[in-house]
């Protein structure tokens, strides 16, 4: 048997342990993190992105217009549907 100062020592020491693991890991994440961060970013490459099929080569995107909001006096001047 164990006596209680051994219990307490050995307690004290599985605790340690477990929260020296905790650490490690959150060094092996920071470290990761930070290495992530040294890395150069890579150059824009236009013709790589995901939307590059849908323009043509060669020519840039055109802008869409803008649908005009309907003015309520232009009801009067409107021919009727059956018309």
């Amino acid at each position: 048997m164990l006596t209680p100062l051994q219990q307490h020592l050995a307690r004290r020491l599985a605790d340690s342990i477990e929260r020296l693991h905790k650490e490690v890991e959150q060094v092996e994440l920071w470290a990761s993190a930070v290495s992530g961060f040294t890395q150069a970013v890579p150059d824009y490459e236009p013709d790589a992105t995901s939307v590059a099929h849908y323009l043509k080569p060669g020519r840039p995107a055109r802008k869409r217009r803008r649908r005009r909001a309907a003015n309520p006096n232009d009801w009067r001047d409107a021919k009727p549907a059956s018309a």
